[in-house]
C-alpha cells in the first residue's frame, strides 16, 4: 500500500509499533513508531512518539508545517531587505561613484533585521488551518517562484 501511494507521488506517513511494521515505516516518507513498540520499529522509524498518543502525530505535523512556513517567511523578509540594500549600494555606486551605505551600516541593518525578524517568526504558534492544506511536493524549493515575485515586488515598492 505504501509503495502504491508513493508511486502515485503522494506523501505517505506510516505509523507502527511492531516488527512487522518496520518495512512500511522504512518505505514511507515519514515513519512514526510508538514508544512501547519494538526496537526494530524504532530503528526503522524517523520519529518515535513518546506518549503513544495518535494525537501527538497530528501535533507533530502541525508544528512541522509551522516551522517550514516560518522559515519561508523569514527568508522572504531577509531576502527582500538584502535585495533593497544591494540595489541601493549598486545604484548609489553607479550614480555617486561611491556606495551610500558603508560596510558597517550594512552589517547593522542585517543584524537588526535578522534578530527582530527571527524573534517574531520563531514565536508564532501553529494554527489548525495548517492541517487543512495539502502537503508540499517533495521537490518543492524552499524559495519558490511566488516568493521571488513577492521579494522583487516588495523591493521595488
Amino acid at each position: 500500500m505504501v509503495k502504491g501511494l508513493r508511486d502515485l507521488e503522494d506523501i505517505v506517513a506510516v505509523t507502527g509499533d511492531g516488527t512487522n511494521d518496520a518495512p512500511a515505516l522504512k518505505k514511507g516518507d515519514v515513519g512514526f513508531a510508538m514508544k512501547t513498540g519494538t526496537n526494530v520499529a524504532h530503528n526503522a522509524a524517523d520519529i518515535i512518539i513518546q506518549d503513544d498518543n495518535f494525537a501527538s502525530i497530528v501535533k507533530a505535523c502541525k508544528w512541522g508545517r509551522n516551522v517550514f512556513d516560518n522559515i519561508r517567511r523569514f527568508l522572504q523578509f531577509q531576502l527582500t531587505v538584502n535585495v533593497v540594500a544591494l540595489a541601493t549600494a549598486f545604484v548609489g555606486a553607479c550614480v555617486l561613484w561611491e556606495s551610500p551605505l558603508t560596510a558597517i551600516q550594512l552589517l547593522w541593518v542585517n543584524m537588526i533585521m535578522d534578530s527582530l525578524a527571527s524573534l517574531a517568526l520563531a514565536t508564532e504558534t501553529p494554527k489548525d488551518e495548517l492541517l487543512k492544506r495539502p502537503p508540499y511536493r517533495k521537490k518543492e524549493y524552499i524559495v519558490n517562484r511566488k516568493m521571488i515575485k513577492h521579494i522583487m515586488c516588495m523591493a521595488i515598492i
